[in-house]
């Protein structure tokens, strides 16, 4: 059948309502149209979109987790940042005491040598006073038996004698 005779019935006229034959081949051919772009199409489809869905929720899962991780890894760090700066004062604090505690070492060890040094000059300059006395008192007792001797040649008198020895006793004193 022709489209245009369906169309028009006996006398040319159009005809408003479908004749049922058409009707029926018409709904057959379009279901069967919709149960093959069903199966061929439409469940495909759905299930590239789910696919798709399950890739995107994975996807923002693992980005969520690796969000996540970069957070804790972030926070450990700054942990161990923290850690390692409390660590280098603490290093800075312990060598500035030990070098504060050496240099008073080494004050403590040159004052203490310079009182040793004060200390020996000081007796070697006792010993050297006494020494230099006892040289002084065998030089006098020396020139007091020249003295002595001088006196027993020239026979003084005890006036001489006297004005000898105060006179002597000065010159002694002056030195």
């Amino acid at each position: 059948m022709d489209l245009n005779m369906m169309l028009t019935l006996g006398e040319g006229s159009p005809n408003l309502f479908p004749v049922p034959s058409v009707v029926f081949w018409t709904m057959l051919n379009f279901a069967i149209l919709l149960a093959v772009l069903y199966k061929f199409l439409y469940k495909p489809l759905l299930g590239a979109i789910s696919a798709r869905e399950q890739e995107i929720e994975n996807s923002l899962r693992k980005t969520a987790e690796d969000l996540a991780e970069a957070e804790r890894l972030r926070r450990d760090f700054e942990a161990q940042l923290s850690n390692a700066q409390r660590e280098a004062n603490e290093i800075i604090s312990k060598a500035t005491k030990a070098g504060t505690a050496v240099k008073e070492e080494i004050e403590s060890e040159a004052r203490s040598r310079a009182t040793e040094l004060l200390e020996n000059a000081t007796r070697t300059i006792e010993r050297e006073k006494t020494r230099a006395l006892a040289e002084l008192r065998e030089e006098v007792a020396n020139l007091a038996i020249m003295v002595a001797g001088k006196v027993i040649e020239k026979n003084l008198d005890n006036a001489d004698q006297k004005r000898l020895a105060d006179r002597f006793v000065a010159e002694v004193g002056e030195h």
